[in-house]
């Protein structure tokens, strides 16, 4: 693990660099993990008991983006934070990253995911940086509804880009059901599409198939559009706002679920190795 240091916009940026314990010749991919609201690097790496960290044994680069004041600058025009205040460029910090990776290793696809605002500010890359990512992944994260969706970008810059997400029913602060979203009901981050809406609107613009159902585990059912830029959604049964890494975690961000870690669907749907 190495805790690096950039300047951009000239601010001090940090992000956690995981190097691949065996590269392979070749291109490389990297996973950028964006945290979620008040987190940090190191905390959504222990907040997911280091089961991203892992994915760095394959022939992957992990990454892990640090935000301002603990937020990112995401999508959302509702977003009472600081770094919205200081109109932080997080596309262009992320850019920033990437550029300098580019400088140290060989580097291929580029896939993101991320937590709660980390998630938003996924999205966020989806359509202000068309074409960036070769794959996307929400945890407890939905498409902003109406007027609270304001890339700087319009939203038809968005390219086709597979996507998964992965979301709890019993998610009180990004509401499975979509409507109000926020972590206090003073300082809300806005109105949100439902899960499934937010999978079917991808779905549409990703040219993907007509849904289809499975249930692998008891508490898990599987939505997906097929296609080459195919959409997935992992609904589980009365888990809370969390990211599934089978680490026990506060019980106010409410129930986890124990059948599967988010890292290794992660790694199964980029066919990361």
């Amino acid at each position: 693990m190495e805790q690096r240091r950039i300047t951009f916009q000239d601010t001090e940026r940090r992000y956690v660099l995981i190097p691949p314990e065996n590269p392979e010749d070749g291109p490389q991919d990297l996973l950028l993990v964006f945290h979620g609201s008040l987190q940090s690097p190191n905390v959504i790496r222990r907040f997911t008991d280091f089961t991203f960290d892992a994915l760095a044994s394959c022939n992957t680069i992990v990454a892990y983006p640090g935000g301002i004041k603990n937020h990112f600058n995401d999508a959302r025009k509702h977003l009472p934070e600081v770094t919205r205040e200081l109109g932080t460029d997080d596309v262009g910090f992320t850019h920033a990253i990437i550029d300098e990776l580019r400088q140290e290793f060989n580097i291929g696809r580029i896939f993101a995911c991320g937590y709660s605002n980390g998630g938003q500010m996924v999205l966020r890359l989806l359509f202000d940086a068309p074409g960036l990512l070769s794959g996307a992944a929400l945890f407890a994260a939905t498409l902003a509804a109406g007027e609270n969706l304001a890339p700087t970008n319009p939203v038809e810059a968005y390219q086709p880009t597979p996507l998964l997400m992965i979301h709890g029913t019993l998610d009180d602060k990004a509401p499975y059901e979509g409507g109000m979203a926020g972590i206090h009901a003073k300082r809300t981050r806005g109105e949100v599409l439902s899960a499934p809406a937010t999978g079917a609107y991808f779905a549409e613009r990703n040219g993907a198939g007509e849904p289809q159902t499975s249930n692998p585990y008891p508490d898990v059912e599987i939505t997906t559009w097929p296609g080459d830029n195919r959409v997935e959604l992992w609904t589980v049964q009365d888990m809370g706002h969390v990211v599934p890494s089978g680490k026990e975690l506060d019980t106010r961000l409410g129930k986890n679920t124990d059948s599967f870690t988010a890292a290794e669907v992660v790694a199964e749907f980029f066919e990361l190795t």
